[in-house]
């Protein structure tokens, strides 16, 4: 009985033989109390209660007999003997309280007694059943199956799953049902590619309801199978309009699992990238991402919009146009704290987060920053980040430096993309940083190699359904094996007008609700950004495409003069009771009105300044100017005359040349090249592959027929080739381009045919040609990386 599965019997035997007397003799004792007042006191003839009593204790004695009947007679007789002692003394009781009063501490007390002593029996009663109450409960637990466990089972062994048990304790999801697992002949790993045969043997499922994961005991045998009866992707789920404060350092909620289960993601000390194509609900879940986190009161948010700030215009528009919240209080701050649309404004964003966990880094005495409300968390949101990522090597530098170091000092980042490969994120050392990785739906499944590479066998992004759907991989399911998991996130109407016309507001009024809930960014983080512009971040020269994008007028002039006026002061804003009312700004922010009047104060200021007459000219600094100037000119003419390095040919290029040509039609492999230059110089390093098979490609009168052979073939004009003293077209128009590609590659620190045949306007031979030169010469790199380009070796020099 020790041994038995708990699951068949809720209530252990132990703990029913202490209970089960109670609750026994306590209902007796009611019965009592009952009987007194039903009689009144005056009780019930003595004959009565014996016709009642002995009828009742026989019948009850003989019940059991019969129903032990497949035990031994020992146990039979102890189990009829134990039935009549206690329906003897309940019996007694009853009638001792139809005759006294039931209600005094000695009548209480006998029926405590009485209990304590059939206890023990009622113990041995108890273990001399066990298997009887053990298999009431087993049938009574498969009754209240979820499912037939069987029916499972003969599924998994048709598609050749052995050993797989379905555990008895199933239960209800929010989405279906869970299936627990126990795996004795088919690994957890092996399991997994089976699901969609099994969805299809099941006959009553749609593709992709199942979902396995491992158990929670983190034993390989142990699993879990969820089964989906609910398409929660199929489904509308809106954003609740909840609004009251929460913090960064929990979990937020931004939809719903397939499993119907919340989806939820922790935004402190993750990174996290989403990628989907145009359409997919990329927009609308960062819409729910900022939803959420402006409902935090440790944590602001920096924005890169760089969609010319579609997402970020629709949170900021209340403060522009100086609306009223609920409380019928001015919105004189924005809800974002800082917003960048331009290229210019970007890099400044992530020069001033990484200023931002430096100085966090300098400042706490070890460990982490845990964010509060005076030190809050800060979120930096890019949207578009390919405008970036492929085009601004210093916002690539400042992205890798911010989100290798902002984990500890509560600096995260949340990107956007529509693709998910390396020019689209910045590169593998960015995209290894990213905690969290969202896809959405992408129109063909090979996009998901580049957004979840470890799982392109299982995930398919193109099969996802409906939009505001995704997959989502963390650290959690990545270490568990479990993997990417589907969701739907929350639903929020993002578009300026409804189908029948009129003007949506949804985006708005979800910051009216909420500009008040985030707190400042501390003073001191304020300072570490503040020599990248924070302080003037909403100054108007910056704030041009918000002003044009709300209809608000924009300034004549927008240039601050070194010392500029002071600003006039918004209206004043109401007291906040959080303790982050203490932090406050550096610079209050005003009102977008005071701003364009500052504007104007900066034309005035810098009008009289332009009338005024021009510094004398310092005799000193002219001359080093005209020294300066000689020195460069003498430099240039040395050069002129210098014989140069792009002109020189490698010195056994002829004569592999002549080898090509005096092998005939049998011809020659770059194998045997190479075999030869070694025999004949031993102690000179040949040449590489590449360079000898890049000069026989633009050698015109080279062709390669067969496959790594190389023959002489020649023209009608009889043109014998690249041979010393001739003066063929394609090498005319290498040594023509040298000297610009050799300029043009080492200043902008790139190399390939494909640059080169865009930026010197040249065909494709030439371009390979002069790679090979710049190969030979020292260059670049004769190798290139594994987008083809070839590393500059020579750095510019001013």
């Amino acid at each position: 009985m020790f041994d038995r599965p708990r699951n068949h019997e809720p209530i252990p035997w132990r703990h029913g033989t202490i209970t089960t007397p109670l609750y026994t003799a306590a209902t007796v004792y009611a019965g009592g109390l009952a009987m007194d007042l039903a009689t009144d006191g005056t009780g019930l003839p003595i004959a009565l209660m014996g016709l009642g009593s002995v009828p009742g204790i026989v019948a009850a004695a003989a019940s059991r007999w019969f129903r032990t009947r497949h035990q031994t007679v020992p146990a039979r007789v102890f189990h009829a003997a134990f039935t009549a002692t206690w329906t003897t003394a309940t019996y007694a009781w009853l009638t001792w309280a139809s005759f006294d009063s039931p209600w005094t501490m000695a009548s209480a007390a006998t029926v405590a007694i009485a209990t304590a002593a059939l206890t023990p029996a009622y113990a041995v009663d108890r273990y001399l059943r066990h298997d009887v109450i053990a298999a009431q409960w087993a049938e009574e637990a498969k009754q209240n199956q979820v499912v037939d466990g069987n029916e499972w089972e003969v599924l998994f062994e048709q598609v050749g799953a052995r050993g797989v048990k379905v555990q008895p304790d199933s239960f209800t999801t929010r989405g279906g049902y869970a299936l627990p697992l126990k795996l004795t002949g088919t690994p957890y790993a092996q399991l997994l590619p089976m699901l969609p045969m099994i969805e299809t043997k099941k006959g009553d499922l749609r593709t992709g309801a199942l979902d396995l994961r491992p158990g929670d005991s983190g034993l390989a045998s142990d699993a879990v199978l969820y089964v989906s009866t609910r398409d929660v992707l199929s489904e509308s789920i809106d954003l609740p309009d909840d609004t009251h404060p929460l913090t960064i350092t929990e979990p937020l909620t931004l939809g719903a699992l397939e499993s119907g289960e919340p989806f939820e993601i922790k935004f402190r000390q993750n990174s996290v990238f989403i990628a989907g194509k145009k359409g997919s609900g990329k927009s609308v879940l960062l819409h729910c991402i900022i939803s959420v986190i402006t409902r935090c009161t440790d944590a602001v948010i920096w924005m890169i919009d760089m969609a010319e700030g579609n997402t970020a215009k629709r949170w900021l528009r209340p403060w522009v146009e100086q609306w009223k919240d609920q409380h019928d209080r001015l919105i004189d701050r924005p809800i974002l704290d800082w917003v960048a649309t331009s290229v210019e404004e970007a890099v400044r964003l992530l020069k001033a987060s990484v200023a931002v966990a430096d100085g966090r880094a300098r400042r706490m005495p070890g460990g982490k920053v845990r964010p509060t409300a005076t030190t809050p968390a800060l979120i930096v949101i890019t949207d578009e980040n390919p405008e970036l990522m492929s085009r601004v090597p210093e916002a690539i530098q400042e992205k890798i430096r911010g989100i290798k170091k902002g984990r500890k000092a509560a600096v995260d980042y949340i990107d956007a993309a529509q693709r998910g490969t390396g020019p689209n994120t910045g590169g593998g050392e960015v995209m290894s940083q990213y905690d969290t990785v969202i896809g959405g739906r992408f129109p063909k499944k090979g996009e998901g190699q580049f957004v979840f590479p470890d799982y392109f066998q299982r995930v398919d992004l193109s099969k996802l359904p409906g939009d505001g759907s995704f997959y989502v991989l963390d650290e959690k399911r990545s270490k568990t094996g479990m993997g990417p998991e589907k969701f739907k996130g929350y639903f929020i109407y993002d578009d300026d007008e409804h189908p029948d016309g009129t003007e949506a507001r949804v985006i708005e009024e979800k910051a009216v609700e909420r500009w008040d809930i985030r707190p400042d960014l501390d003073k001191q983080s304020q300072a570490d950004a503040d020599p990248y512009g924070y302080s003037t971040r909403w100054a108007a020269d910056r704030i041009n495409w918000l002003l044009d994008a709300i209809g608000r007028p924009t300034p004549a002039s927008t240039t601050e003069p070194a010392t500029p006026a002071p600003a006039p002061q918004g209206p004043a804003r109401p007291a906040r009771p959080s303790a982050a009312a203490a932090t406050g700004t550096i610079a209050p922010l005003p009102s977008i009105d005071s701003y364009i009047e500052r504007a104007k104060q900066y034309e005035q200021a810098q009008a009289p300044a332009a009338a005024e007459a021009e510094p004398a000219l310092d005799p000193a600094a002219v001359e080093r100017l005209l020294s300066e100037a000689e020195n460069l000119t003498k430099q240039a003419a040395v050069d002129l005359i210098k014989p140069t390095k792009n002109n020189r040919r490698h010195p056994r290029r002829d004569e592999v040349t002549n080898w090509v040509r005096d092998a005939g039609k049998d011809g020659i492999t770059v194998a045997d090249v190479r075999a030869r230059l070694e025999a004949l110089y031993p102690g000179e390093t040949p040449p590489s592959d590449t360079a000898v098979q890049n000069w026989f490609t633009a050698h015109p009168n080279i062709q390669k027929p067969g496959r790594g052979v190389y023959v002489w073939t020649t023209d009608e004009k009889g043109n014998t080739g690249d041979q010393p003293g001739t003066n063929n077209s394609l090498t005319s128009q290498v040594i023509a381009v040298m000297g610009d590609a050799v300029e043009l590659v080492v200043a902008k620190q790139h190399a390939s045919a494909a640059f080169l045949q865009r930026n010197l306007r040249i065909g494709w031979e030439v371009a390979n040609a002069v790679i090979a030169d710049l190969a030979a010469d020292g260059v670049i790199s004769a190798t290139p990386d594994e987008h083809g380009n070839h590393p500059v070796l020579r750095k510019p020099q001013n």
